[in-house]
């Protein structure tokens, strides 16, 4: 089978980067299938994750970036011209390629990607969370861009429920949020994480990763680490990210007199080795597409304290039994929380052993046999 997935590039180090190079390696080196990677805008910028030689990659080289150096009318000339470049170049790889499936996502191009013409089957992936997919990082937008972007999001969730062959989400959250469809998946990320060490939940230390953006909420985090930090100042909160909040994240840190027991460091490719030296994962987030760094610690033997937030937690932690949920923006009980895994070291050990086991339902071997049985029951039709 001939698969293709479009994205504009893989050049961040992020949760679907990652996400969709796993899958990709997967159905190439495992189901033996023919993947191709084709990016909008990769250009020069290194893989940021490690992509099988049997995936292969065409990059399309549009710049998409150069538009928003006008000024907003000048941007949707240039836009179109660049989206219509970029149609021409897509169109004219998919003829060479003739694939069986091709699967977008609702953050590229999905209303362009489902309404190719050709015979292929399409798929749009719902990553972000529907009614979340247009806030921007930094939650700055004019009133015209409001507008503007607006307008893009109803055409483009307009043309998806429309013209594609199947909607696949993360959770049954995001599921309910696209309405009456016939052609609703839910099939959730998984954990490439396939190792037997777990954490021991010994070291006084406290880990979150992320974006440092609106999104993550981590200004909720440092205010709820200034409680946890009065009742337990042995005990550190180190911060993997990078992002607009930076700035502010590091004046409020300094605020709060917080500079000796915070970090905020950049985002790293061994992360396995920093949960492995962790005791819990906090998750602070206003909203998330699915919540993979919980899966991820979770499969380290780490346990989690997050927000309830739409959507993803209340999917993947299990309230009491191998981690702790809050309700969304209390501050007060998430620094409670911390400081109860924090206080029972005997609790928090056998968290993290039933989160290891608990979460062997997101592993690779577990859901790509779920994008399998898609893909054949779309080309059986």
């Amino acid at each position: 089978m001939k698969i293709v997935y479009v994205y504009d590039s893989i050049a961040r180090i992020g949760g679907m980067e990652r996400i969709l190079t796993d899958k990709m390696n997967y159905l190439a080196e495992i189901y033996g299938h023919e993947v191709y990677l084709i990016t909008s805008s990769q250009g020069n910028h290194p893989l940021s994750f490690p992509l099988s030689h049997k995936v292969e990659h065409i990059d399309l080289d549009t710049k998409f970036h150069l538009q928003y150096q006008h000024p907003l009318l000048e941007q949707l000339r240039v836009g179109w011209t660049l989206n219509h470049k970029f149609e021409q170049k897509l169109k004219k790889e998919i003829r060479l390629i003739n694939p069986d499936i091709i699967s977008g996502n609702t953050s590229f191009k999905a209303d362009l990607i489902c309404k190719l013409d050709c015979k292929a089957k399409k798929i749009i992936e719902s990553h972000c969370a529907k009614i979340y997919t247009r806030i921007p990082a930094n939650r700055k937008k004019s009133f015209f861009k409001d507008i503007k972007d607006r307008y893009v999001s109803y055409q483009c969730f307009r043309d998806v429920k429309r013209y594609s062959d199947a909607i696949v989400t993360l959770t049954q959250g995001d599921a309910a949020m696209w309405g009456q469809h016939p052609n609703i998946h839910i099939i959730p990320n998984t954990t490439s994480i396939d190792i037997q060490t777990i954490s021991s939940c010994e070291a006084p230390r406290v880990i979150a990763a992320g974006r440092l953006t609106w999104q993550k909420g981590f200004d909720r985090l440092v205010d709820a680490w200034n409680i946890v930090q009065k009742r337990h100042p042995d005990w550190i909160l180190d911060i993997f990210g990078e992002g607009f909040y930076k700035d502010s994240l590091t004046r409020q840190i300094k605020d709060r007199k917080l500079e000796h027991s915070i970090t905020i460091h950049p985002f790293t490719q061994n992360i396995t080795q920093e949960y492995l030296n962790s005791s819990i994962l906090a998750l602070s987030s206003n909203y998330e597409g699915f919540g993979l760094v919980l899966i991820e610690a979770m499969s380290l033997g780490v346990p989690c304290v997050s927000f309830d937030c739409p959507f993803g937690p209340s999917e993947i932690i299990r309230n009491q039994e191998d981690g702790l949920l809050v309700k969304n923006g209390d501050i007060q009980g998430f620094a409670n929380a911390l400081c109860h895994l924090i206080e029972h070291e005997a609790e928090r050990k056998a968290f993290g052993k039933r989160a290891k086991q608990n979460i062997t339902r997101y592993s690779l071997r577990n859901i790509m046999p779920q994008w399998e049985m898609l893909f054949h029951k779309l080309t059986e039709k």
